[in-house]
């Protein structure tokens, strides 16, 4: 096609020809329809280091009549699917040093590049992150099991994988297994099915650490949870460690059979919140670093500013930026950033702000802005500026020193001591959650 043979001059013009040689050659369209673009990958590997790298530069270079810009979709070519990985011609050295030749096992299905070095600690993760530390150290020990929960893309994958990799390095005969709800459900049927219960119950019930992600997915299932429950018992009494993950608290969890409820209340409950500005920048110059990206500090502020507290959105629009700076020849600053990630911020017309978080919560409470941030320490008026204050720390990510300024010059231990307040009610009084939840959505959606 016409049009696939322009993208791929101008993709070999961008790219150079060791780079086009090796990734882009390869690639087949195999069919252009409107507002899609099918294109056949050789391998796995392939599909994965192209999306990462090249997405947005395919789009673009099949984007050449102005309109919008096709959806890429990148499929595994049947016929080469042998090919465990396949070697691309005149592969450049920089690509040759950033993926081995050959794949390194992950032993219990550890994700490679999630660990205790990698991750970004701040105020919002400290104290999941050294209970995490703890567990790896003494496995089945210590916090047995380990429940960390939090919203999503702030680290909790992360820190779980970080464990399975600091119990192998100190023992690399240990058995691990990390799964999530949703496999765990999927295998836990197809056993079933096909008659092997005793070879699933001997895959989970015989390992040293046992890592199940998302347990909030096993609410509703009760076939999964008495097998769950079993497991949990028959390693919990011989004292190998398990370590859970959720966006909920357990007694937040609808449809979770008591018995498990309390199980996962057991050992250590440790929380992840949004990390606040300070660490989203240390997060952004991290995984710039990473990424090869020469990032300069004050586009990292901006990244941070932009993009908010998802870790998996940071990695986007830091492939995002470099990809459209390789492809127009541009300088990454603080001017190309907000150009490039304007589509990827919020939803919101305009960023939140504090003041924004006062009026909400000050009308919910019937108060005025100017009372909340008094020094009045009437009992109604304390709760509702706690309340804007774990609100502003949650949704916004401010530090503790700076919402203390915003609200009446107050010390940043008060903060602390606000957020944490909050945090408690809402993990032990539902009516109250509920509020919460009002509350924020009220602020996200720029209600007031």
């Amino acid at each position: 096609m016409e049009s696939w043979q322009r993208a791929q001059q101008l993709l070999r013009q961008q790219v150079g020809e060791e780079h086009y040689d090796a990734w882009i050659k390869p690639l087949r369209l195999a069919r252009l329809e409107e507002g899609q673009a099918v294109i056949h990958v050789p391998s796995k590997f392939y599909r994965d280091w192209v999306r990462r790298h090249y997405l947005d530069l395919l789009r673009a270079s099949l984007n050449q009549d102005g309109g919008p810009a096709p959806e890429i979709i990148l499929e595994i070519d049947r016929g080469k699917q042998h090919e465990l990985f396949p070697e691309p011609p005149n592969l450049p050295t920089s690509a040759a040093k950033a993926m081995p030749r050959r794949r390194r096992a992950r032993p219990g299905g550890l994700v490679e590049r999630y660990t205790f070095d990698s991750f970004v600690v701040g105020p919002s993760n400290q104290f999941a992150h050294a209970a995490a530390q703890a567990v790896a150290s003494r496995p089945g020990e210590l916090y047995n099991p380990l429940f960390i929960y939090g919203s999503v893309g702030i680290g909790k994958t992360h820190l779980v994988n970080a464990i399975g990799h600091r119990v192998l390095e100190r023992n690399p005969q240990a058995k691990i297994v990390y799964i999530s709800s949703e496999a765990f459900v999927n295998d836990l049927i197809t056993s079933l099915r096909q008659d092997k219960m005793a070879e699933f119950k001997n895959r989970f019930r015989k390992v040293d650490l046992l890592i199940l992600d998302d347990a909030q997915f096993l609410a509703g299932r009760e076939r999964t949870q008495e097998e769950f429950f079993h497991t949990f018992n028959t390693l919990h009494e011989s004292h190998r460690q398990i370590v859970l993950t959720s966006d909920k608290f357990p007694k937040e969890i609808p449809d979770l059979e008591e018995r498990l409820r309390n199980r996962f209340e057991w050992g250590l409950t440790a929380d992840i919140q949004a990390p606040e500005i300070e660490t989203r920048v240390a997060i952004v110059q991290a995984k710039a670093e990473q990424a090869g990206l020469d990032l300069p500090p004050e586009v990292g502020d901006v990244v941070a500013q932009l993009v908010g507290a998802n870790v998996r959105e940071i990695e986007g629009a830091l492939t995002r930026l470099g990809a459209m700076a390789s492809l127009n020849s541009r300088e990454i600053n603080v001017e190309f950033a907000r150009e490039v990630l304007a589509p990827q911020t919020r939803t919101s017309a305009s960023p939140i702000t504090m003041d924004h978080v006062k009026k909400v919560v000050a009308k919910h409470f019937g108060l005025s802005v100017t009372e909340l941030c008094s020094k009045r320490r009437t009992q109604h008026i304390v709760h509702a500026r706690q309340v804007a204050m774990h609100l502003t720390r949650e949704i916004i990510g401010a530090s503790y020193p700076r919402i203390g300024s915003e609200f009446g010059g107050r010390d940043h231990s008060t903060v602390i001591h606000a957020c944490n307040k909050i945090i408690r009610e809402r993990d032990h009084n539902p009516s109250f959650t509920t509020t919460l939840r009002a509350l924020e959505d009220a602020v996200r959606q720029k209600r007031t």
